[in-house]
């Protein structure tokens, strides 16, 4: 067994049966950590002591512990969630010095489960970032070309999984930040519906007030299969998060992939694909050809509308970016992060007032609407994760606008899964998004798992 390259039932079968022990699965993922991540700087914290104990306990009790799912799969966590044995910072100098006093929901559910933390993974500053780079850990690479970004603000996730330097991991979402890390990366993830998993212990905050409508946590993997195993453990409310109603996972048999209603499109009418993703996505798409019910070339007329309104209301702030300074004064941020300065510029361009506010929430509302009226004649939509590949370093924000594809559905909160469906003429990873109706993960990762056989995730040449 390749204990890099298996995937998680896998490893979780070989530890239970006792063929393969909990302490040989952390022996070799930490053997790739520390020869990937001087090059791609993926991870920046680790408790390797409190990772061998949790080992050895399960190697010395694995026979009364065979009902955990996870039993000896290791993952990681971005730098944004509350770990004990941890001090997540979010990259930010104002931030450092806070040891968890318990960890997230989302990491309580996973070591539950049987899994075992190797460490944090690296964040743009304030996870502020279509890029990931900060001053306390540096830059952090694309494994694919160390030239290239890995994406934010879950890009050290993504980095790391892709190196397999690690099996699973957690990330989270607003506008894209999984989503396009998974793209630049080759590998899997998945953006489940705002409310199915708590924010509780989003660092430093899990009451994110408006914002909390457009963030959720969300698994990372190199296969589809992974995210389906470890999605339904994630999800259900935990009796903290106030946004998180319980509605049950999926469990009854999968629906025919030929009942299926497909639309998609390549280009949504706001950033022009570049002719890869343009290739790659409508080759994915047509490979559906045949064995869905419906398949149509089409894309939501309201796009446009939405990828405004959330711009310059949410994703900006308003008042001239006064939510930001205000932030930079109050963690005594003596230097800002060039990457939150560039972000801070932007900031300031929105001139957003409260009434001007209440009237986009309304907006909001009806685009929704819009989106679900579109959803009537379908069943899930598959596009673009970007306009282009993964991007040299520096570049996020003066092309951001080829994140739109990601930003505008982070307005209908519905889940989106990614998968690698191809290559760019350079060699670089190319991802698709596959968004289904709130609710229906199961459905996103019913045709992802399909279009998986194009590519799926791919061992970089440099690791």
């Amino acid at each position: 067994m390749d204990i890099l390259t298996c995937n998680a039932a896998t490893l979780s079968a070989a530890v239970k049966r006792g063929t393969l022990s909990a302490r040989e699965v952390l022996d070799a993922y930490y053997r790739q950590i520390d020869r990937v991540n001087p090059l791609i700087n993926a991870l920046v914290q680790s408790n390797r002591e409190m990772a061998y104990d949790q080992a050895a306990w399960i190697d010395q009790h694995r026979n009364r512990l065979q009902h955990k799912p996870l039993l000896g799969v290791p993952f990681s966590v971005k730098n944004t969630c509350g770990a004990i044995g941890y001090q997540p910072d979010k990259g930010c100098a104002g931030l450092i010095g806070q040891p968890s006093e318990r960890d997230a929901t989302v990491v309580a559910r996973l070591r539950e489960a049987g899994g075992l933390l190797l460490g944090l993974s690296n964040t743009p500053e304030l996870s502020i970032g279509y890029e990931t780079d900060n001053l306390l850990y540096g830059q952090t690479r694309n494994p694919y070309d160390l030239l290239r970004s890995p994406g934010g603000s879950s890009g050290g996730e993504a980095a790391l999984i892709a190196a397999r330097g690690s099996l699973l991991g957690i990330g989270s979402d607003a506008s894209g930040s999984l989503r396009v890390p998974a793209h630049n990366t080759g590998i899997t993830t998945l953006r489940l519906t705002q409310g199915r998993v708590p924010l509780t212990g989003h660092f430093p905050l899990d009451c994110m007030g408006l914002f909390s409508q457009f963030i959720s946590f969300g698994p990372m993997a190199r296969s589809i299969d992974d995210l389906m195993l470890v999605a339904p453990l994630l999800a259900g409310p935990d009796g903290r998060d106030p946004h998180v109603p319980p509605v049950p996972w999926q469990t009854g048999e999968p629906r025919a992939l030929s009942s299926l209603r497909v639309a998609w499109y390549s280009d949504d009418g706001i950033a022009p694909p570049s002719e890869d993703v343009r290739r790659c996505v409508t080759n994915a798409a047509l490979s559906l050809q045949g064995e869905v019910a419906q398949l149509d070339e089409r894309r939501p007329e309201v796009l446009g509308q939405i990828e405004t309104l959330l711009a310059n209301s949410i994703l900006l702030g308003g008042d001239e970016g006064k939510w930001l300074t205000d932030l930079i004064q109050q963690l005594d941020l003596k230097r800002p992060s060039p990457l939150l300065l560039e972000y801070l510029e932007l900031a300031r361009q929105s001139r957003l007032s409260v009434t001007e506010l209440r009237g986009n929430w309304m907006q909001f509302d009806r685009c929704r609407q819009a989106m679900l009226h579109f959803m009537d004649d379908y069943d899930v939509i598959l596009c673009p994760v970007a306009a282009t590949v993964a991007k040299p370093h520096g570049h996020s924000y003066r092309e951001v606008r080829d994140f739109s594809y990601s930003i505008c559905y982070s307005l209908v909160n519905w889940p989106v899964a990614v998968v690698p469906i191809g290559r760019s003429r350079e060699g670089l990873p190319i991802g698709i998004q596959v968004i289904a109706k709130p609710w229906r993960e199961d459905l996103a990762l019913q045709v992802a798992r399909q279009l998986e056989r194009l590519g799926g995730w791919q061992a970089p040449a440099l690791m």
